[in-house]
């Protein structure tokens, strides 16, 4: 039986078509579904400190998973310079598409390590100028909270009235270098922002900064974390009633406990109250696997309703101007608005020329 020509062609074409469906098929056996998902660094007590973390954390992170239909992959650290280091080994193929915690010390090392990739938000005019600059004008990170740094005393221990008016050279006095805990800058963020608050204090008098930890070090004392300090400071019986933390710690206490022994303290120069303000920001790793997702996400961390969460579970004001604060900090917290701030005496630009021969001359001070 002899085959047309016709028929012949239209076999071969199924065969074609037949050999096309089943390389279709082999082809997406093999080829790994890409994973919708963000990917994000952060220190690991980022919005713990309310009444019920594991909701806080369902209703951030799992509020984006619900709004986009994706996963949130969170990686925590000790603290947000860990997660900066990591950032920085793994910047020839990153695998983090968001860092959360980069404050107003650590931008300088990150953008020198060139593991950030500016982004403008588009919520971006509901955070303050003045915010976004002190932080970082270039948008490689956008602030998403910011605090005060201050003397936390216990009341019951220490008389207020030897907590008002207060200035670094009365911390230097016997009855009160010997109640105070520290945290060493080295290593600890919140240090680090008390070591820039007294430098700046000291430059603004003409004075050399490293007189006053010659004298304090014997004295006080200089633990290793914030965490570390506030276990000293709580323990009586280390007699310890005065310790480096924030302005917002006293509405923290009453909220919780209803308790007011817990006070701020900041300095007083000229007559006028100075402060430290810490700024922790949000950014695009450069890289980003997700990067799309990860712009979302920076969007989605800044809107009014998530901010809102900071107050009362990070307990550090919130970047948007929208978001509303809570009663308790119109009454126990010490508004950064209301305070001249020393970080327009110290500038990014010195910060980030000196920051290395600083710490190196407090090591030598202190360890030597």
């Amino acid at each position: 039986m002899k085959w047309s020509g016709r028929l012949i062609l239209a076999l071969a074409l199924v065969v074609i078509a037949i050999l096309g469906i089943s390389y279709g098929i082999y082809q997406n056996i093999l080829k790994k579904p890409v994973e919708k998902k963000v990917v994000i660094y952060t220190y690991e007590s980022l919005l713990k400190w309310g009444t019920d973390p594991n909701a806080t954390l369902q209703a951030v992170y799992g509020g984006f998973e619900a709004k986009y239909n994706c996963k949130v992959e969170i990686r925590e650290f000790d603290d947000a310079r860990t997660a900066l280091l990591v950032l920085m080994e793994e910047k020839d193929a990153p695998k983090a598409d968001v860092i959360i915690g980069i404050d107003n010390i650590l931008i300088h090392e990150a953008i020198d390590a060139g593991i950030l990739e500016p982004f403008t938000p588009a919520n971006i005019d509901e955070i303050p100028e003045w915010l976004i600059n002190s932080l970082d004008p270039t948008h490689h990170v956008i602030a998403y909270d910011y605090g005060l740094i201050a003397f936390v005393y216990d009341s019951d221990r220490i008389p207020p009235e030897d907590m008002v008016g207060l200035t670094f050279e009365d911390l230097l006095k016997p009855e009160l270098a010997s109640k105070l805990v520290l945290e060493d800058p080295t290593v600890s963020s919140t240090g680090i922002n008390f070591l820039l608050w007294q430098i700046a204090a000291y430059k603004m008098q003409g004075k050399d900064w490293t007189a006053w930890w010659s004298s304090i070090k014997d004295h006080a004392k200089i633990a290793g974390s914030w965490g570390d300090a506030y276990d000293i400071f709580l323990d009586e019986a280390q007699g310890r009633p005065i310790v480096v933390s924030y302005g917002t710690d006293p509405a923290y206490s009453y909220y919780f406990y209803q308790e007011t022994r817990y006070k701020a303290a900041l300095v007083e120069y000229g007559n006028k109250e100075w402060a430290w303000l810490q700024i922790e920001g949000i950014g695009l790793v450069k890289g980003a696997p997700h990067e799309d997702l990860a712009k979302k996400f920076i969007e989605y961390f800044l809107s009014p309703e998530i901010q809102e969460h900071i107050p009362l579970n990070n307990w550090m004001y919130p970047a948007n101007s929208k978001a509303k604060l809570p009663e308790v900090y119109e009454e126990y917290a010490i508004d950064p608005l209301e305070v001249n701030l020393m970080n327009e005496i110290l500038t990014q630009q010195e910060i980030k020329e000196n920051l290395k021969s600083w710490m190196n001359a407090w090591r030598e001070v202190v360890g030597g």
